[in-house]
This record gives C-alpha cells, structure tokens and sequence, in this order.
C-alpha cells in the first residue's frame, strides 16, 4: 500500500514564465466592484504538471494537480497551509470534498482523508471496487459510488481507527456502515441532504437513500426521468428539510425533495444546461450551454416560486415611465398632473398623455405623489390594472400592465461566484464578467488571459483564477457602489450642485452625505449613504448631470466573505489553534 507523504515546503518555480496578477487591470476589476486579495504558487513541477481540479470552502482553496500534488492555501490570506503528494504520482483522481474538518480525496481506488488544516493524514483505504462519480461527504461519513451500480456508506471514524490501529472497532463487523445496490451506473456525485443522499443514474433515474435512523441504507425514493442529468446535482437547505435540484436532457429544471421525492418546482429553460446550478440562499442561478444565465426564485413563500425572478421593465420614473406632480389644492379635480411621457414606457402603451389627470390607480385614489408610487410598487407585474385619469371634461378608464424582463444575463459562459452585490462569471471570449445582483445589468469586463482556470464558488463571495502553472488568484468585492436614486416622480435625471466627500473620506454607519443635487424642479436633495467603509472612487463632478441608477461613488470595506452555505466553516486562524469541532448531526456516524 502506497504511503502518503506530507511536504511543508514551497517549489520554487523558475524559468518558465506565467502571467502575473498585476497584468490583470485595476481600473477594470474596479469597475466590476472587485480588486486582488492575494496570489500565490502551487507546488508543481510545470514542465510536465498541469492543474486538474480546484475546489474550496469556507476555509480553505485546494488545488490538484495532473501529478497527484495537493496544495492547500487560506481561503483569507492565501497562506499555504500545506502539500500533499495524494496516492501514486499521475494516478487518476477525483475532485476533492470536505466537511468542516476534513478534506477526501479519490486517487484511483484509494480513498485518502487529510485534516484539512494542517494537512496530517488520518486515514488511507481500499475500495472495493474502481469509483464511478466522486463521493458526498458529510460530517460523520462518505458516500462513494462504485462501479457496477453501488453505493457504500462509510463512518470516517471507522476508517480513521482502522488507519491507525491495523483493525476495525470490536463493534463493528464491516469498513462500510452500508451499502445500496441500484444496478444502474451512477454518473454523477451524491449530493448530501439533512437526512438523505440524492443520485442521478445512467438509466434516467433519481434516487434518495435515508442515511440517518434505523432506516438507513434504505430508498426513500425513486424517480423515472423522461431525460438524463445533463449535470452534477446540487442540494438546497430548506425549512424543513433538504431538496436537490436537478437539470435534465429534456432542458427543465427539478427541484425535488429528497425525502418524499415531491416535485417542488420546475421550470423549462429551455436551452441546453450542462453546469450545476449554483443554489446561493432562496435563488439558484443556472447557466445555459447558449450563454444564458437566470436567476430563479426558490422561496416556497414567494409568488414566483420556481420561476426566474422579474422586475419591472422601467424604473424611473415612477416606474412606468410617467413624470407627475400633483394639482392645485383648489383644483377642480384632485390627483396627479401627467407632465411627460417617456418613449415606449408602460404610460407610453396604457394610452397615458400629458395633461391627463389621474384619480385612482387599481382603485386607489392618488392625491399625492408618494400614494401614487405606494400604488404602482403593488402592481402585480404583467397583469392588467385599472388607471382612472380626467382628459380635459372626459373621464377615461385605461388598462395599465406593468412589464416585466427576466433576471437574465447574456453571454455568460459560466458563473464563478456570487457577492453581496454583484454576480460574476466567464464569458464567451474568456473575460470576466460581472453583473448587478439586482437587475441583472452588465457591469464590465475584465481581461483575464493567463488564468484559463475558474472554479465554481458556491460557498463564498470570493473569486478563484488559476493559471495552468498554478498560481492561485483570489478577487473578492471591494464595496457597494453609490448609484442615483429616484427623487422625483417627474424626471429620472438631475444636477450635481456640490460632491461632499474626497476619496479616502470615512463614511458611518448612521449616514453619510454623498452628494447634493438639483431637481428639474428647483429643489436641492442631499444624497446619503450609511454603508460603512471608505470611498474608494468618486464618479461625479459639480455640474454633471446624471441619470437614475448611474454610479456616485464606490465604497471600499473590510468585511470578510459571504459565508452561504456553511457559517460553521468560517475561517480561523490556524496558527491560534485547531478549530474546534462541529457539532455533530442526528445520524452521523
């Protein structure tokens, strides 16, 4: 049996050149809201390694290479944690997985388990037979499909003890806990659930297997699918349990809970889907094989549930395109005066015209311009509504519908990773791409030639590029950007009187004033924002004149990531200590 050796040591590699993180563009990160965190080197011999897998969590970011050589940097500060050669050099392996205190690794038909901190082996062993997708892990065991259509269950504890004692427990019979015979090739990794595993087969089916209680090893479920997964299987973490969610071959998404193998949801993209979804708190983000990426709603108490999100098709102003102020206080008919129409808006198609005096929206009368907007923000979207409005001495009932575009970006190749205020992908021509968690719009692009590699990061808000001689680049957010809100019910533009702040200036956390500007109107509104940080770019000028939704200023704060999916696997410190241990769930082993 082959020995795993643990280097802690850095290669030096000389005399072959690859790209520098400095030759990506600052000012093009910036304009995408990111900036570099840190770089640093893999331990590879590249004139003959290459990078096979990268994959991270909470804590860490772990790169293989073609060789077997694994590399372990702090997901915070880019440290090295440690090297690992895993199983015989250039032996097939598979992409590494963890819990929150431990990293396992396929490589061939050894399975190789590492505390993930500190890189000491706790376990090394022999499967039974050569793996057909790569293992789910949990906190207390590993589910490792076979071929030949099995799946065997086995404690970590069990294999950790029989590492170092040569024996198995005197209480245990077998290596593995279980084992669950489907006789169908299993084509893709187990996701793990609260309660169950979920696994797509060869022969179109879906498969849940209890992995807690005296039912263990047990189906839960069993679907028949039209199609094959088209992709890897993702697991979301709901109320009151655990669903997977799944694309298929006949271009439909599945969200399916594990324990009943109810449907939840599905919706048909459409397009040809070959990525995991990428599940990021109640939306799961799906990219097609056409470029296109949607952003679904998962939320069971949302109206949109199993749809991709919507959002009206004009913001400003007052949403529908209509500027408005109200009429005189001895005005024959109380409401608001249509003062504008803004060209091909939703006041444009309802038949809208200046002049127009409007009474009530969907049966709410309007006196004021803050009912009117409290009014139209309850619009249901693309649903027709009733607009009571006075032409001149004739009283008109027209029919409102507020359109609505899809959370729906173009040209996205894959996603990389989801920030606190942005979404960040690859494109078609291999740039970065970054777009408005909100509204889906194109922020920038950046060029990334060097780093051909860039892993899905489902667990934080960082951004991974790895260049094919290993150097590991981590972009994280640098703040919120400042952008022109919606003052005024009658215009969407105004002018910049004077900018309040310098670069570098400190902004609180109860407000900060931006900047001043001047309505069409006359008035003076002071712009504030209480995002605590520091201004990092200013983008206006007194006397500019900017539009709803163009950016102010960019705000530069020191928070950490975003922590997804597992909190319990923050990053620690390691030189402080060993992390302590989660708690463990009902039926880990």
């Amino acid at each position: 049996m082959s020995r795993t050796v643990v280097f802690f040591l850095t290669l030096f590699v000389g005399g072959l050149p690859f790209v520098d993180a400095a030759d990506i563009s600052s000012a093009e990160l910036q304009a995408i809201g990111l900036e570099v965190r840190w770089t640093n080197q893999t331990m590879m011999d590249v004139g003959r390694d290459g990078v096979r897998f990268v994959t991270n969590d909470e804590a860490n970011v772990y790169v293989q290479s073609t060789s077997g050589m694994m590399s372990c940097f702090h997901a915070e500060n880019g440290r090295k944690l440690w090297n690992a050669q895993v199983g015989r050099t250039d032996e097939p392996g598979m992409m590494a997985v963890s819990n929150s205190q431990t990293l396992l690794v396929i490589a061939g038909p050894m399975a190789y388990a590492f505390n993930k901190f500190n890189g000491i082996p706790l376990f090394e062993f022999r499967l039974p037979t050569q793996p057909s997708a790569a293992p789910g892990l949990n906190e207390g065991a590993f589910y490792i499909p076979l071929s030949g259509g099995s799946i065997y269950a086995y404690s970590l504890s069990v294999l950790e003890y029989r590492t170092k004692y040569g024996k198995l427990p005197d209480d245990v019979i077998t290596p593995h806990m279980w084992r669950f015979i489907c006789a169908e090739e299993v084509t893709h990794p187990p996701v793990v659930g609260e309660r169950a595993i979920s696994f797509a087969t060869e022969s179109k089916s879906l498969f849940s297997v209890e992995t807690s209680g005296i039912a263990r090893g047990r189906t839960r479920c069993q679907l028949l699918l039209n199609r094959s997964a088209t992709a890897d299987l993702a697991v979301a973490v709901n109320k009151g349990g655990s669903s997977v969610v799944m694309l298929t071959g006949e271009n439909r998404i599945f969200s399916v809970d594990m324990m009943t193998g109810n449907t939840e949801w599905t919706y048909p993209m459409g397009r040809k889907m070959n990525q995991i979804p990428v599940i990021i708190g109640n939306h799961v983000y799906v990219v097609a094989v056409d470029g296109t990426m949607v952003k679904i709603e998962r939320d069971e108490y949302s109206p949109s549930w199993g749809r991709p999100l919507e959002m009206p098709a004009w913001q400003a102003p007052m949403l529908i395109g209509a500027g408005m102020f109200p009429t005189e206080a001895d005005a024959a008919v109380a409401g608001l005066v249509v003062e504008n129409i803004n060209e091909g808006s939703t006041a444009a198609a309802a038949g809208l015209q200046p002049g127009d005096v409007i009474t009530s929206i969907d049966g709410v009368e309007v006196t004021s311009i803050e009912a009117a907007q409290g009014a139209i923000k309850q619009l249901p979207l693309r649903v027709e509504r009733t607009i009571e409005v006075t032409r001149g001495d004739t009283f008109k009932r027209l029919d409102i519908r507020i359109p609505a575009i899809k959370w729906e970006a173009i040209g996205v190749r894959s996603l990389t990773a989801v920030g606190r205020f942005g979404v960040y992908g690859i494109d078609m021509t291999e740039r970065l791409v970054g777009f408005d968690l909100q509204t889906s719009r194109a922020l920038g692009r950046v060029n990334i030639q060097g780093y051909p590699i860039h892993p899905h990061n489902s667990s934080t808000d960082q951004v991974y590029l790895v260049s094919k001689s290993g150097e590991v680049v981590c972009l994280r957010e640098i703040g919120p950007t400042v952008r022109m809100p919606e003052l005024t019910s009658v215009s969407n533009e105004a002018m910049i009187k004077s900018v309040r702040l310098n670069r570098g200036a400190s902004i609180d956390a109860a407000g900060t004033v931006v900047c001043e500007v001047e309505l069409p109107g006359g008035d003076i509104h002071e712009i504030p924002s209480n995002h605590p940080g520091s201004v990092r770019e200013i983008y206006i000028r007194p006397g500019q004149v900017v539009r709803v939704g163009e950016p102010l200023i960019l705000i530069a704060d020191d928070k950490f990531a975003t922590y997804h999916q597992n909190p319990q696997q923050r990053p620690i410190d390691v030189e402080l200590g060993q992390p302590q241990a989660a708690a463990p769930k009902e039926g880990d082993q």
